[in-house]
């Protein structure tokens, strides 16, 4: 089964940001590197989400929130 990874404008922004920030101490194919891991990650969780221990902030959310 596929599920539908979201990924919010916040954690959006927070990723550019991030990335910006490597690529100024490091460099931009160290950083780019990073960022597509990241996105590997992230869309890895399309398949088994629940391999993912629940985060504890879990218990605030309507959703479940998954740490990875």
């Amino acid at each position: 089964m596929k599920y539908h990874v979201e990924i919010s404008s916040v954690a959006e922004v927070e990723a550019d940001s991030a990335f910006l920030r490597m690529s100024q101490v490091t460099s931009l194919e160290q950083a780019s590197q990073w960022y597509a891991g990241l996105l590997k990650a992230i869309a890895s969780l399309s398949q088994m989400p629940k391999r993912c221990s629940l985060a504890r902030e879990n218990d605030y959310f309507s959703k479940e929130i998954r740490t990875l």
